[in-house]
């Protein structure tokens, strides 16, 4: 039986990102000249709540605050929320709403996977069904925009951010940035079911120097247009309302001072009408980074650069003398505030500033939400090893250990409004699902008729996620001794590794007899790990991060370049190959890959063709694989990615059927910025390989011809 399976992976425009209507514009013209210089600068501050002063009501009623940033649901409620908001409404002069602000990442209440783990499920319905749950969930509490998605590319372990990113590559940033902000977002941005997207960190901040967290960046202009702007772009042809910059300087320009890619990028050649948002201190941080001698020349720099809204600093205060002594012009405010009020318009804050606080803990936890956890937490485990142990049997004796067998530590860095107490640990998980007919024992390594060990290892929320960075991303020694233990008392060793990002998994290799990698799965976190290990659900996952040897090829990613001597691409001691290549991943049956096709080994640069492959499950289960295309362009302006993920696919197979998967391979596809800069075609020829992983040898070739 042969299925046809077309996808396509185009970065395109979301029909839903509608620009604002004039009336509107008319509205937000006429609320501008009745605005005094000091109201427009309170509407491009966004002071934290947790921290406000006991003058909060007074800086609201007197038109100070455009926005509040919140991240502690202790200092944040529901009905804290209408309050504040009812000053500004019927105190204030003006009457202008406020947009309330929370650090939804991967959850509000229901934490789903963290965005790393969710990006090796591959599957960009199931990343747009968790921002829609997530949003629903934080509307409904009083959240209006989230700093989500993150959409910056990684390529360092150390880097403890890069959790929150969707891996190494360019296109993966690019779409699942994209179905994150319409999960988000919606067709309707008014419904209070939906919330406002502000993607960050604009940009080039996964390039932090040494994977230190906030250091500065070295980036050519040619490589931020073809590797760390294109997500953004994604992301605001997606209709996300807002943009936050990122800590990092750009080759010597701070992101939050730097016009290139405020005004001249992002405004200008994107056509992006929300507004731009500081992150945390960055402003006032402008003098720490040598370019601004105070506050006031701080604000300045900021603000003439395209920066919208300070977040938590008050820099902009100085703003109102700026633009007396001319060093501001006050028409850079005006259209600062019109973008901001623009989108209070478009969140319907104007006509329903409220929400109805009784309502919320109704869609909180829901059963459907935490069903949709459980399926992500699954559908984003990658199987890196397995000898033949898995899956479990649900009856017999099975031995635990480890230190997450039993921890409720499955959240990740950003938690959002998530409790812990709500956590499934792995045992529970485990007792869930075997109701009884399997015996577990604790740690009984010694036990030499218990055969099969499950050792739950990783590494703490806090060990990752923003300033926790780390020199070494080996697996803890103590976790090592644990498995190597085990193995030497005869055991099937199975390691269950919880991170939040790419570990160094050599010193276990020989050791366990299956790997799986869990990351931190979420609320759901046992009960989708049992739903892995005794096959219910066939793991799919495949890593959207390359797994180093060592600590010493760090950066270490699948899309370099190619040198002028690739026979010298190693080192003394070991290859510059990766222990676990971007895109691989393991499934409890086997794929086959034959009969690749191209409609035509000729593109025009005006055209498409077809590419096509035969997908064949050899194995007895039935199961899911992704399907991944890479190009290389052989001869270029500039030397291009020796390979390059341009489409790729996730089809469900049934046991012993083959599936004809079909791309079409457009010439935008091959687009990039030359050496002038500019986006182009270039004609010539390329190679390209169809397969179950960044490391897939069936391969064709084809020229792209005017």
């Amino acid at each position: 039986m042969r299925v046809l399976f077309c996808v396509c992976c185009l970065i395109s425009v979301n029909i839903f990102a509608q620009k604002t209507d004039s009336v509107t514009e008319k509205k937000i013209t006429t609320l501008l000249s009745k605005m005094t210089l000091e109201e427009k600068i309170g509407q491009l501050s966004q002071p934290v709540l947790d921290e406000h002063s006991k003058d909060v009501e007074n800086e609201i009623a007197a038109g100070k605050v455009g926005s509040f940033c919140s991240f502690n649901k202790r200092h944040y409620t529901p009905s804290e929320r209408n309050r504040l908001q009812k000053i500004a409404i019927e105190k204030s002069r003006l009457g202008i709403p406020i947009i309330f602000t929370y650090d939804v990442i991967h959850g509000f209440s229901t934490i789903y996977p963290i965005s790393l783990g969710l990006s090796a499920s591959w599957d960009l319905n199931l990343a747009k069904q968790v921002a829609s749950m997530a949003a629903k969930e934080a509307r409904y509490y009083g959240i209006d925009m989230t700093f989500s998605p993150m959409v910056d590319v990684s390529r360092d372990p150390r880097w403890g951010r890069i959790s929150e990113c969707y891996g190494e590559d360019v296109l993966l940033n690019s779409v699942f940035g994209k179905a994150t902000v319409e999960g988000y977002q919606g067709n309707d941005l008014s419904k209070h079911e939906n919330i406002g997207s502000c993607v960050k960190h604009f940009v080039g901040y996964g390039l932090s120097m040494g994977g230190r967290d906030k250091q500065f960046t070295e980036i050519s202009k040619n490589t931020l247009l073809n590797t760390y702007l294109p997500p953004f772009k994604s992301a605001v042809d997606a209709g996300a309302v807002s943009v936050m910059t990122a800590f990092n300087d750009i080759s010597g320009i701070p992101a939050s001072a730097n016009k290139f890619t405020m005004t001249d990028v992002l405004k200008d050649q994107w056509g992006f009408d929300g507004f731009t948002l500081s992150d945390w201190d960055a402003v006032l941080e402008l003098q720490n980074h040598g370019i601004a001698g105070n506050d006031k020349e701080a604000a300045e720099k900021a603000i003439n650069a395209g920066l919208d809204m300070e977040m938590r600093s008050d820099m902009y205060l100085n703003l109102v003398k700026s633009v007396k002594e001319g060093n501001v012009k006050e028409s850079v405010v005006d259209e600062a505030v019109r973008r901001v009020l623009r989108i209070k318009y478009k969140l319907g804050l104007f006509d329903n500033p409220y929400i109805d606080d009784k309502k919320s803990n109704k869609v909180q936890l829901t059963e459907e939400n935490r069903k949709l956890a459980r399926k992500a937490g699954a559908e984003s485990m990658v199987l890196l090893k397995n000898n033949g142990v898995l899956p479990l049997g649900k009856k017999g004796r099975l031995i635990i250990d480890g230190p997450f067998t039993n921890s409720k530590d499955m959240l990740g860095w950003w938690i959002g409004n998530g409790d812990d107490q709500n956590v499934v640990t792995v045992e529970e998980g485990i007792r869930n699902k075997t109701a009884g007919k399997l015996q577990i024992i604790h740690g009984s390594l010694s036990r030499n008729y218990d055969k099969t060990v499950l050792i739950c290892l990783g590494e703490s929320g806090g060990n990752f996620g923003e300033s926790n960075c780390i020199t070494d991303v080996t697996i803890p020694k103590s976790q090592i001794e644990l498995v190597k233990e085990a193995k030497a008392k005869g055991k099937n060793v199975i390691a269950v590794i919880f991170n939040g990002r790419p570990w160094v998994l050599t010193p276990i290799m020989d050791y366990a007899d299956a790997i799986l990698i869990a990351w931190h799965p979420g609320t759901e976190a046992g009960n989708a790990v049992a739903d892995v290990l005794f096959g219910d659900v066939n793991p799919s996952g495949k890593l959207t991060c390359s797994f180093p040897k060592m600590n010493g090829q760090i950066p270490i990613f699948y899309s370099d370049r190619i040198s002028g001597r690739p026979r010298e691409n190693k080192y003394k001691n070991i290859d510059a190959n990766p222990l676990f290549e971007f895109g691989f991943g393991l499934s409890y049956t086997k794929f086959e890959y034959s009969n690749l096709k191209m409609s035509s080994n000729t593109l025009k640069k005006d055209g498409s063709i077809t590419v096509s492959i035969d997908v064949k499950n050899i194995g007895k289960r039935e199961g899911k694989e992704v399907v991944q295309l890479y190009i290389h362009d052989k001869v270029a302006s500039i030397s291009r990615p020796k390979r390059e993920l341009v489409k790729f696919a996730k089809p469900n197979i049934k046991a012993g059927e083959t599936q004809t998967i079909t791309f079409n391979l457009s010439a935008s596809d091959l687009a990039f910025y030359n050496i002038d800069d500019q986006y182009t075609l270039e004609s010539g020829a390329y190679d390209l390989w169809v397969g179950g992983s960044s490391n897939c040898e069936l391969s064709s070739k084809f020229t792209l011809e005017d």
